[in-house]
């Protein structure tokens, strides 16, 4: 006999489903963009002062000029983070149950089709001839009569194609993986950071000289009795090489924001480049407004998390070379 599945072939006539697109979004918010409004760092080692020590306060704190891009930057983090929780929470072994067709066949259809169905397997089991004569049909025939059988029921066949799910997987028409795998492989370099190390070192050096000469020129000047206070330099020639002390401090500091100042920009110029691609994908897809991401949901939103905590990270080492240089200038204003 030829094969006799009745499920499948009266699905095939009855109406097409539609199986909605399913929307995986993402923080809408472009990495890029976000790089670009940073307010350039200060331009002199005076600029630098007045952002780490606001209104002639006594500890750096440079992040409250920065605290409108803060506020956007965590934001987005925070975005980032609800929908990956939404996710997981949905899915806890962190994979999407695959979407099913979603059919359009009424109670009324599907209980004419069961009743189909049973009287059709009835009449086969109870005569033998039409069991012989239907397993001799052509397919075609077999169609024809069981298409005659649903009609009897109130069931009529429409055009189109079986309720099968023919849509393309989502997430295949973009390189998603190589995507994030590129760009991840490139943030969590952090050979980038060695420069602004050594840079660091060079002028730590030139710290410890002037500490070295102001050590050397102190032990140099008279000695003094102060009585029963017992011996000791000249307060006034002791404050005299300290201040000195501190005005090389201050130029070196200046010349090394000079230098530090220009390889900041260029941190910030390639994170744009290491962000660009992934983004202006994200950005061609509206975050996942009204795209599915498929099976690369999870890593798209992992490398959108990075490209956030970069951004961050890249204005807090600001920051922190801001402090680090203004110090020196906040002593030497200060010394008394």
């Amino acid at each position: 006999m030829k094969h006799l599945i009745f499920n499948q072939f009266i699905i095939a006539w009855l109406l097409l489903a539609i199986i909605p697109a399913a929307a995986q979004p993402l923080s809408a918010t472009d990495a890029v963009a976000l790089i670009n409004e940073l307010p350039a760092p200060p331009a002199t080692l005076a600029e630098a002062f007045q952002q780490a020590y606001p209104n002639n306060a006594a500890r750096p704190d440079a992040k409250p000029h920065y605290m409108p891009w803060f506020d956007k930057i965590e934001k987005a983090g925070l975005e980032n983070q609800q929908l990956q929780m939404q996710f997981y929470q949905k899915n806890p072994m962190g994979v999407r149950p695959v979407a099913q067709p979603v059919s359009r066949v009424t109670p009324q259809q599907q209980s004419s089709m069961n009743a189909a169905t049973s009287e059709l397997a009835q009449k086969m089991l109870t005569d033998p001839a039409f069991a012989q004569k239907f397993s001799k049909m052509s397919e075609q025939e077999q169609h024809a009569y069981i298409a005659g059988l649903l009609a009897e029921k109130g069931l009529k066949p429409v055009n189109g194609t079986p309720n099968v799910n023919t849509a393309p997987i989502p997430g295949t028409d973009v390189e998603w993986a190589t995507l994030c795998s590129e760009y991840m492989q490139t943030a969590t370099d952090v050979s980038r950071w060695e420069k602004q190390t050594a840079l660091q070192q060079q002028y730590e050096n030139k710290h410890q000289e002037v500490r070295d000469w102001a050590e050397a020129a102190i032990k140099k000047l008279p000695m003094y009795s102060f009585g029963e206070y017992g011996h000791d330099h000249d307060p006034e020639q002791v404050k005299a090489v300290q201040k000195e002390a501190l005005s090389r401090h201050r130029d070196i500091a200046a010349a090394m924001w000079l230098e530090l100042r220009l390889m900041l920009q260029a941190f910030r110029q390639e994170a744009t480049q290491r962000v660009t691609p992934l983004n202006d994908a994200l950005k061609q897809v509206g975050f996942g407004a009204r795209y599915d991401f498929g099976i690369h949901y999870t890593t798209v939103l992992s490398a959108q998390s990075m490209m956030i905590q970069e951004a961050h990270a890249l204005l807090s080492n600001e920051i922190s070379m801001i402090q680090e240089v203004a110090r020196w200038e906040y002593e030497w204003r200060n010394f008394k």
